[in-house]
């Protein structure tokens, strides 16, 4: 499982039966890329912080990440105020699907989890240009055969087919909950962070939630498939969404009905005694309120092939690279040629100047076309 715990440090955990490998925080991504555009929000108190917990199979196949270059551009906003129809201008390339969800819970301010039954490597490809974030999640879900449920404090990557019952599932839990008396909802509402160790078998986990609200009997326990998750670090849920977590990797939730003023839970089918399926609201057509515009700046994070970090950089301010291989060749720089840079928070031009500053080239913008080019020797002719 991969967890994210601050905006600027990755700490990646990793489950030795599911076949995880370590990887350095400094290495985890080849290439980081942030386009930011400066919001004058004042972000929340936990806005700094993220965690995203991916849940496998105890012998699901070993990762074989992609050694792609990762170029991750997006809008820089408050984690927790992002919210899901926030503009993301983004681009992912040979990204795989559990860390593209970390990049995706940073936006959306929200824990996303992907479902055990998904395959975390999947690559994920595709260019936003300001379309909502929901809608670029979707997408990106798509590559794995898979939608986005948006449930109450989290957001599920679950296979296709399984999204309405996940969110209706959310709601009935709810309901339920709201329904009983005032103890055991109290209880069943409490919030606290989670955490379990590398092997944490699901059934064990639920029996340890139900007996620390106090549910003296769970009925169906027996009925949760054996397997083994790694280590997670979850934020602040209630009690009754941490069963239900666990639950829907196995199509399953928790039903609750009073009896003599105590709670009766009884784990079930997903599908059992929902609500009805609510539809979506239509768009109002029409224009959106006019937005100031804010300058444009960008924070670079890279260690990756000269050629491929202008190209993407070309594709992030809309122009078209053209790059003098016959006078870098002269200069004696390889476009292939390894590039380290670290700056935040620049315009386009000094992004410019400090990757390419660094290999001893220039760079002009000629109309639509970012040329690249060595300038020749002193005392050299033109």
């Amino acid at each position: 499982m991969w967890v994210r715990t601050g905006a600027s440090r990755a700490v990646i955990r990793h489950g030795r039966r599911a076949g995880f490998r370590a990887r350095s925080p400094r290495v985890a991504t080849r290439g980081f890329l942030d386009h930011a555009r400066h919001s004058h929000k004042k972000p929340p108190a936990e806005a700094g912080g993220l965690r995203v917990a991916h849940l496998p199979e105890c012998h699901a196949k070993r990762l074989r990440a992609s050694a792609a270059l990762l170029l991750w551009l997006a809008a820089a906003v408050s984690a927790a105020a992002a919210g899901l129809d926030e503009p993301v201008r983004a681009s992912w390339q040979a990204t795989p699907l559990h860390a593209w969800s970390a990049r995706a819970a940073a936006l959306a301010g929200m824990p996303v989890i992907i479902d055990r039954r998904l395959d975390p490597s999947t690559p994920v490809t595709l260019t936003g240009r300001g379309e909502p974030l929901r809608d670029v999640m979707a997408a990106a879900a798509a590559t794995a055969d898979a939608e986005v449920a948006v449930l109450r404090s989290s957001i599920r990557i679950v296979p296709r087919g399984t999204r309405d019952l996940c969110e209706r599932a959310d709601e009935a839990r709810e309901r339920e909950v709201a329904r009983l008396t005032a103890a055991p909802r109290t209880s069943l509402r409490a919030r606290s962070p989670w955490q379990w160790p590398e092997a944490a078998r699901p059934r064990d986990l639920v029996a340890a939630v139900a007996a620390e609200a106090g549910i003296d009997s769970l009925h169906g326990l027996d009925s949760i498939p054996h397997d083994h998750f790694p280590a997670a670090d979850l934020p602040a849920l209630s009690r009754a969404e941490k069963l239900d977590l666990v639950l829907a990797h196995f199509d399953r939730r928790v039903e609750w009905r009073s009896a003599d003023g105590a709670a009766r839970g009884t784990i079930v089918p997903l599908d059992t005694n929902l609500p009805p399926a609510r539809r979506a609201p239509a768009r109002k057509p029409g224009p959106s309120p006019p937005r100031s515009p804010a300058p444009a700046v960008f924070s670079l994070r890279v260690a990756a092939p000269l050629d491929e970090v202008l190209a993407a950089l070309a594709n992030q301010f809309g122009l078209r690279l053209d790059l003098d291989r016959d006078s870098l060749r002269t200069r004696g720089v390889a476009p292939r040629e390894i590039v380290r840079a670290d700056i935040r928070d620049a315009p386009r031009d000094q992004v410019l100047d400090h990757v390419l500053g660094s290999v001893g080239l220039e760079w002009r913008i000629e109309g639509e076309r970012l040329r690249v080019f060595a300038s020749p020797p002193p005392g050299s002719p033109e």
